[in-house]
């Protein structure tokens, strides 16, 4: 069982907005620029449980820190489905306020750790 069970559920809850979302890119975008995003996601879910499995703290941080990292290429890779249309800027507004939520958690979680 997940201990982090809430930075899990709000992932989830971003990962289900996206897929639908890369979905609606044009079809060469979504085996491209949409599969990245997809990919980078699910990373982050990953990370997520790999954390939450780790029992040595130092270890743990790695994995936090990595999440931090795979976050910022998630926004990034957003920030270009906007600005080449894919996504307009509500959208982008929303779901990375959804984003800077899990990355909130994911610093109140190393926080713990320290």
């Amino acid at each position: 069982m997940l201990q982090n069970f809430k930075i899990y559920t709000k992932m989830m809850e971003v990962l289900l907005w996206l897929f639908p979302k890369v979905n609606t890119f044009p079809k060469k975008q979504r085996f491209i620029l949409g599969q990245q995003i997809e990919n980078t996601g699910l990373e982050i879910l990953r990370l997520i449980i790999q954390a939450n499995n780790e029992k040595d703290a130092d270890r743990k941080l790695k994995y936090l820190e990595k999440m931090n990292t795979e976050l910022e290429i998630l926004r990034s890779l957003l920030q270009i489905s906007q600005e080449i249309r894919f996504m307009n800027a509500k959208s982008l507004g929303y779901i990375i306020g959804q984003i800077d939520e899990v990355g909130r958690m994911i610093g109140g979680w190393a926080k713990g750790c320290r």
